[in-house]
């Protein structure tokens, strides 16, 4: 197959390159590998319709995407579930220790600049228009971070990514995103067909009732889930849910395997946001043990346990409430409430890079407990 030689050539003989740029951005090598694998999975999809002459270019723009995005998410985002513990790499401890500090001193915006401008050589000018900024906001993020760039790759541990696993897995995501599309016209061709035929046979005018609709199937999951988590009244007196973006407040949906549900929660102290995320056969019991947390407990409520833990940013105080609980179908459930108000990405999660909007997340240990074991609230 053309798509996958050609592809195979572009990883093998970019896949280091990429992974010493995604290690600039996040300052660990499995994280760096993680990312890079991602990207080229997402080149994989769209290889048909990149240029060849601007391919490194916009391996570049995925690869930042991807790490910013990455460093972006929530505590429960980043984890990585592996079978064995991953070998350590071999590094300079103190000059190691000098760049984790100073990358980490870096918002993920002007980490990006530092990494485009000095470790792919690119000018001004290009960087800017990657990360779609000024060219004098580039100068001023680049000045800020080019210390962080010297002795950077001293024993660079051995790659573990592979060209035919990226192959495989960027398939398998084309494959699903194909049948998608195919399934959605099909559908909506059937329905126009349906309708029409509807429309052209008389009826008599009947509602069915909500048990009908609930057994026919006329209401997704979706809308079944939304309509249990707003029937619980899980917002408190005094506080307003907002939509975010294109995403009603506190309706769920549903993006490559998982459901989310977001709002930017409003009262009189300011905004905060909220995030629920229902995933299936993916989750993981931790202990308190394992957090880094000064507050973190274990609840029991209606046969459910559920850990809650006040995850701190270390930079400036920052705090987050998280909850995480395993259904017996195995589902898990995580909810987050931040000080932020602020959501990026596709699916929506909190922008912890924007100004805190209040001194504390608006929903508590006790609320986010309600949320994570809410009857019915399963994948």
């Amino acid at each position: 197959m053309d798509r996958d030689r050609e592809f195979g050539e572009f990883v093998d003989a970019r896949a280091l390159v990429m992974r010493r740029t995604a290690y600039l951005l996040c300052g660990d090598w499995h994280r760096a590998e993680d990312i890079v694998q991602t990207a080229l999975i997402k080149m994989y999809v769209a290889w048909s319709r990149v240029r060849k002459d601007t391919v490194d270019a916009y391996a570049r723009k995925v690869l930042v995407r991807t790490a910013i995005d990455e460093t972006r998410r929530g505590f429960f985002q980043r984890e990585r579930i592996v079978d064995a513990v991953p070998e350590s790499a071999v590094t300079d401890a103190d000059s190691d220790l000098d760049l984790r500090r100073a990358l980490d001193a870096l918002p993920p915006g002007q980490r990006a600049v530092v990494v485009l401008r000095y470790w792919e050589d690119l000018s001004v000018t290009e960087t800017a228009r990657i990360l779609g900024r000024t060219e004098g906001t580039v100068k001023s993020q680049a000045a800020k971070g080019l210390a962080a760039l010297r002795d950077l790759l001293e024993n660079e541990p051995v790659s573990r990514i592979y060209t035919s696993e990226v192959i495989r897995k960027g398939r398998t995501k084309l494959v699903r995103r194909r049948t998608g599309i195919a399934a959605a016209l099909s559908f909506v061709l059937l329905a126009g067909f349906g309708a029409v035929g509807y429309l052209a046979t008389p009826h008599k005018a009947a509602a069915p009732s909500m048990s009908q609709a609930d057994s026919g199937g006329l209401l997704d999951r979706n809308a079944e889930l939304t309509r249990i988590l707003n029937g619980a009244n899980v917002v408190p007196a005094g506080v307003t849910a907002e939509d975010v973006g294109v995403v009603r407040a506190l309706t769920f949906y549903e993006k490559d395997g998982t459901r989310y549900a977001v709002a930017k929660l409003t009262d009189a102290r300011g905004s905060g946001g909220l995030t629920i995320v229902l995933a299936r056969g993916e989750g993981q019991e931790k202990s308190c043990d394992q957090l880094q947390s000064t507050d973190c407990r274990i609840d029991e409520v209606n046969g459910i346990k559920v850990l809650t833990y006040l995850d701190r940013r270390e930079s400036d105080g920052v705090v987050l409430w998280v909850a995480s609980a395993t259904r017996p179908d195995g589902t898990t459930v995580l909810v987050q409430s931040d000080p932020f108000g602020a959501f990026v990405g596709d699916p929506y999660r909190p922008d912890t890079s924007a100004p805190v909007a209040r001194p504390e997340p608006v929903l508590g240990r006790d609320a986010l407990i309600k949320i994570a074991t809410l009857p019915g609230l399963t994948f």
